[in-house]
């Protein structure tokens, strides 16, 4: 049975790097920056099958160029069927 990944992240980067790391993430696919601010942080979602590509994730975008820390905010999983399943 497959399952699906979801986690958030808050990203600290040093303020001028901001923007590159953001498109830097973006390009690469590896998640989504919905929101990011003039000072450095940056709020980030993946979408993994496990959790060990959570944490490639996390390590990939940890070695971008300008990232300071990233930290796990919140990972939930779950059957990718239950994801499919009309409410």
């Amino acid at each position: 049975m497959s399952e699906v990944h979801i986690a958030s992240c808050v990203a600290f980067t040093r303020p001028e790097a901001t923007e590159a790391v953001a498109r830097a993430i973006a390009s690469t696919g590896l998640a989504e920056v919905p929101k990011h601010d003039g000072r450095g942080r940056l709020v980030i979602l993946i979408e993994a099958p496990t959790s060990g590509r959570v944490l490639d994730v996390i390590d990939a975008i940890r070695a971008l160029d300008g990232v300071l820390a990233i930290h796990l905010a919140y990972q939930h999983s779950e059957p990718e069927s239950a994801m499919k399943e009309a409410p």
